[in-house]
């Protein structure tokens, strides 16, 4: 199990085949996703307008306002707004879970 959180009220963790976020600033994103309910992650990055032309322009990466992950399910997706996170730990969370989705998909 690992827990992704700098701020004891945010965490997100991958256990017993299951996606488990507690988030105690958006209450409303707090769930227990079943792994077979999810097809993808992906984490997807807000930058302002500014940023986001400069860092296409020139290539420069610029912190972002914000970062969502969007939990891409049979029916719909979910954004989730994720504060207080170490973002390289998340990136790597979504790629493991990831590929488990894709080994149990070959396996089917």
């Amino acid at each position: 199990m690992a827990i992704i959180r700098k701020n004891p009220l945010f965490e997100i963790y991958f256990e017993d085949g299951h996606l488990i976020i507690n988030n105690a600033d958006y209450r409303k994103d707090n769930r227990v996703i079943d792994i077979e309910n999810i097809q993808s992650l992906e984490l997807i990055r807000n930058l302002s307008f500014i940023n986001k032309i400069i860092e296409v322009t020139f290539g420069l990466n610029f912190p972002a306002k914000s970062n969502e992950l969007r939990i891409n399910m049979e029916n719909g997706f979910k954004n989730i707004l994720l504060t207080d996170c170490d973002i390289s730990k998340v990136e790597l969370l979504i790629y493991e879970i990831n590929q488990t989705i894709i080994k149990k998909s070959d396996f089917q």
